[in-house]
């Protein structure tokens, strides 16, 4: 080895001795320093040991004190568990109290108002009694005045007597002056009844009456100068009338014409008296003749839903219970029973009856035999038309009411509702009296004819062709029976149709009568119209028997229908 080496050798060797060195002394720093904390350490656990010794028993105390609070908490457990049982039982009885005094708070509030209304009326009263006070004050004042007056009453009571004595006497005087008054009313009435009947006798059994309707817009052009004129000579005034045709004049005269601008009420007040006829026991006949649309059915029935154009049948309806009810104080008592019919190609056929089918109605009308109806005479004279439907009525609503059911109505070129049928409305009327006992029977026929037209003029084809002739034939049967009372022959064709056999008698009998022939004023109609006016001229010429008033008993069963 070198002495290099050695020398390096040497001082790494004096190196790691240095650092040994200083490593050993550090070592023995840290010794004695772990010997300085063992003794602090030993110490501390011997500081330890006594608060260890300390905290045993400490802790022996604590499990002593945790088991004597273990022990209160159980018991405190108990009496908080009691408590609450007081509490619970003491919230029912907080909650008792409370509606109790809810109960009692409202009853004394009623109390209060009680209180306050007693105290009221106890004031009331205490006023009252006051007064009353005053009152009886004042009565025995007026009891003693009154007393003296009785004194001084009982010196007048023979004048009183004999002035009672009096006046009774002349009660007894007025009674039998208002029994004589009652007899000469009646007597008044049964007069009255006489010359009305008279006075309609001397204007003719059979009359008749023209009207001309008003100028429509499907007349055209034409001007009622043109074909119809009236005189205004004082012999025909309001009763003549003149017709053009074919350059030709022809003068009519009747018991009244009616001009187109005559009002419905107007021309209902010429025939009232005929109405009032019916009720003091005549049988009366009101029918309308003319071509279809000359304003037959608006002169019988008028214009529905306008009151100022009703027709005759309502009117007359109206008047007849008006009057009714006017004549109950003189001990008159009306009923009323209604009928109507239809008389369609010779074929009656009931309008009030409820088994009324469309099917009945299509049987007769394609020539099926329907139901048949049969019309007899009494020995009184008056039609019957067996099982035909007789409706009591009260009221004139109630009549309107049957007058509404629909008729059966066809139609032709000329006028698209004409009607094919004759229609026939009846009212029977029975009256008694019962202060006089007299009864009475009268009958109202009112009556709307189909339409008189010519078969080339109704330009009708088909069933309509024989609707028309059917109409004809019977319109024609009319004729033939007028034209044979104007005669006067012994034979008069009632048989003929079975309209002229239902108005038979009112054509060959006792009744009053009245036709209405409608005229069409446009020039086109002037043939039918002339044909029209010669057949009323013919009625007018009639003259049949007296009319007589009805009596009757009614029989007790008789039974009738309700439509």
């Amino acid at each position: 080895m070198s002495l290099k080496e050695f020398k390096e050798t040497s001082q790494v060797l004096n190196s790691r001795t240095l650092h040994l060195v200083t490593y050993l002394s550090t070592v023995e720093e840290d010794r004695k320093r772990v010997e300085t904390e063992k003794a602090s350490m030993v110490e501390n656990l011997g500081m330890y040991r006594g608060q260890l010794e300390v905290s045993r028993q400490c802790q022996d105390d604590a499990v002593k004190q945790r088991d004597a609070l273990a022990n209160e908490v159980a018991q405190l457990r108990m009496e908080l568990q009691q408590v609450r049982d007081d509490c619970d039982r003491h919230q029912l009885q907080v909650q008792t109290l409370t509606a109790e005094f809810t109960q009692y708070k409202e009853s004394t509030e009623k109390s209060y108002y009680e209180w306050g209304d007693l105290t009221s009326k106890n004031d009331e009263l205490e006023a009252r009694c006051l007064s009353q006070s005053d009152q009886i004050k004042t009565l025995k004042d007026q009891l003693m005045t009154a007393e003296k007056k009785l004194q001084m009453s009982d010196l007048s009571t023979m004048e009183r007597r004999t002035e009672y004595e009096g006046q009774k006497k002349q009660i007894s005087e007025l009674r039998t002056r208002l029994a004589d008054a009652e007899f000469k009313l009646i007597e008044g009435e049964m007069l009255r009844k006489k010359l009305h009947n008279e006075n309609l006798e001397l204007k003719g059994n059979i009359r008749v009456f023209c009207r001309v309707r008003p100028f429509l817009a499907e007349d055209g052009s034409n001007t009622e100068g043109k074909v119809i004129s009236y005189p205004t000579s004082m012999d025909a005034l309001g009763r003549g009338i003149d017709l053009v045709q074919s350059g030709q004049k022809h003068s009519f005269k009747f018991d009244r014409v009616f001009v187109p601008d005559v009002s419905q009420e107007d021309v209902f007040e010429d025939i009232s008296q005929l109405v009032q006829s019916a009720l003091d026991g005549y049988k009366v006949c009101i029918f309308a003749y003319g071509q279809t649309g000359s304003g037959k059915t608006y002169t019988m029935m008028g214009k529905p839903g306008d009151p100022e154009q009703k027709g005759l049948i309502p009117r007359t309806l109206e008047q007849i219970f008006k009057t009714r009810q006017f004549v109950q104080p003189q001990g008159w008592k009306y009923e009323m029973q209604v009928s109507m019919l239809e008389i369609y190609n010779e074929t009656i056929r009931d309008l009030l009856a409820t088994n009324r089918s469309s099917s009945d109605m299509l049987r007769t009308e394609n020539g099926t035999a329907g139901k048949q109806y049969t019309i007899k005479h009494d020995a009184n004279g008056n039609s019957h038309v067996s099982d035909l439907t007789i409706v009591d009525v009260r009221s004139a609503n109630e009549v309107s009411f049957l007058l509404e059911r629909p008729l059966i109505a066809g139609k032709t070129q000329m006028n698209e509702q004409s009607s094919r049928s004759h229609f026939v409305f009846t009212l029977r009327i029975y009256g008694v009296n019962e202060s006089t006992e007299q009864q009475v029977q009268g009958i109202l026929n009112l009556i709307d004819l189909a339409g008189s037209e010519r078969l080339s003029k109704s330009g009708s084809t088909g069933d309509r062709l024989r609707e028309t002739q059917a109409i004809n034939k019977s319109l024609s049967s009319l004729s033939d029976v007028i034209f044979a009372l104007a005669k006067k022959e012994d034979h008069v064709p009632f048989r003929n149709s079975k309209l002229t056999y239902l108005l038979q008698p009112c054509l060959g009998g006792d009744s009053k009568t009245l036709m209405f022939v409608n005229i069409a004023p446009d020039s086109s109609s002037a043939g039918e119209s002339l044909c029209s006016l010669r057949f009323a001229a013919r009625v007018n010429a009639c003259e049949i028997g007296v009319p007589r008033r009805q009596t009757y008993t009614r029989p007790s069963d008789s039974r009738l229908s309700y439509g």
